[in-house]
């Protein structure tokens, strides 16, 4: 499901950018690449990382807690992707915007994305504590 948010995400960023993506600000100017460049390169790291709920559900066949954990992390790096697309197409879109205020969603979709990645070690160490007493 998640899935096909940031594929839908993607593709109204995709409409709404202009012929080229500006993806960073530089001191010496701006970096900007086509729109079709940016597009395929959020699809192929999409797919990548998609892909990789496959083929982790046929490696780790016995282990339900960490696929469980990985598909969190994968729709957790799906939100992060869906803030992070909609805020170059917001930053390209040329309107003016406070763009202070999309500080707490990124920033948030970051947190959620570090805090998922580590809560797999710790959840390895809680149970290997507690199987020891």
């Amino acid at each position: 499901m998640s899935l096909l948010a940031v594929t839908a995400a993607l593709m109204y960023g995709y409409a709404s950018m202009q012929e080229y993506v500006v993806v960073q600000e530089a001191v010496n100017g701006a970096i900007r690449i086509s729109r079709e460049t940016f597009f395929y390169m959020v699809l192929a790291l999409l797919t990548i990382i998609n892909v990789f709920v496959f083929i982790i559900a046929r490696i780790m066949v016995r282990s339900e807690d960490f696929k469980s954990w990985f598909y969190g992390l994968v729709i957790t790096f799906n939100i992060f992707l869906i803030v992070g697309i909609g805020f170059v197409s917001l930053y390209n879109s040329g309107e003016m915007y406070d763009y202070a205020r999309l500080q707490p969603v990124v920033y948030g979709s970051i947190g959620l994305l570090l805090l998922w990645s580590f809560a797999w070690p710790i959840y390895v160490s809680y149970k290997r504590l507690v199987g020891k007493s």
